[in-house]
């Protein structure tokens, strides 16, 4: 999915709410909680183009530009960087709503994925 300029076109794939129960005791959202939900975002747009289940076999390292706060509004995009015979290469990029509108990047990373069978074996998309 490309648009006229040859780049990927960013989709939104999920959108939820910071709630208390993802944070630590200093109300900072949690590395391994964000972790969790780009890797559902991505899964499923990566699900979407292979039409069948995959797995996730790389995630590149990524770094917080910004921290997410509880009631911060979490919206998760997506772009496909390559799609290959077995895998897909995404681009996931993350961004924060304040409650008071602003929105600020938090993160983004690429991720790949294989299309497996019900066995669990790559197969062709």
């Amino acid at each position: 999915m490309q648009n006229n300029t040859s780049e990927p076109v960013r989709q939104p794939v999920l959108r939820l709410r910071a709630e208390p129960r993802s944070t630590n005791a200093h109300g900072r959202v949690q590395a391994g909680w964000l972790l969790h939900q780009i890797d559902l975002a991505g899964a499923t747009f990566a699900e979407r183009i292979t039409k069948g289940a995959v797995t996730t076999v790389a995630v590149n390292a990524f770094q917080f530009a910004h921290p997410i706060h509880v009631g911060d509004v979490v919206s998760i995009y997506a772009s496909c960087l390559r799609q290959g015979q077995k895998s897909v290469t995404l681009k996931l990029e993350v961004e924060g709503e304040r409650m008071s509108g602003e929105v600020v990047a938090i993160t983004d990373l690429i991720t790949t994925y294989v299309a497996i069978d019900a066995n669990g074996h790559s197969r062709l998309i």
